[in-house]
């Protein structure tokens, strides 16, 4: 099985930082890509790209224990389902800062 990775749509998590105070981010959520603009969760079970890497998207990145420990309680109850999305690395290679995620048509089974 191929590397995993975990990312999560920057403007979910400053709607959640907002009203909370807290400065929650890609560091604290341990996520290895950020993403602005684009529909995370449209892309279960889809192939994407961005620069170079092609990935899988795998299932939805709900938010668990951990975050809650160094953050703050409402990280599950504001999160859920706007936690990111887990994928699988289906080919490998550079993903420049600021490339554009590009949503591909094939489905995965």
């Amino acid at each position: 099985m191929g590397l995993r990775q975990e990312s999560f749509q920057q403007e979910r998590v400053d709607a959640f930082n907002a009203p909370t105070g807290l400065a929650f981010n890609a560091e604290t959520a341990r996520c290895n890509l950020v993403t602005v603009g684009a529909d995370l969760n449209t892309l279960v079970s889809r192939e994407f790209r961005i620069g170079e890497v092609v990935l899988r998207g795998t299932r939805l990145c709900e938010p668990c224990s951990y975050p809650v420990r160094i953050t703050h309680p409402d990280v599950l109850r504001r999160l859920i389902h706007k936690g990111g999305l887990r994928a699988q690395i289906v080919i490998g290679g550079h993903v420049p800062h600021g490339d554009f995620l590009e949503p591909l048509d094939r489905f995965a089974p």
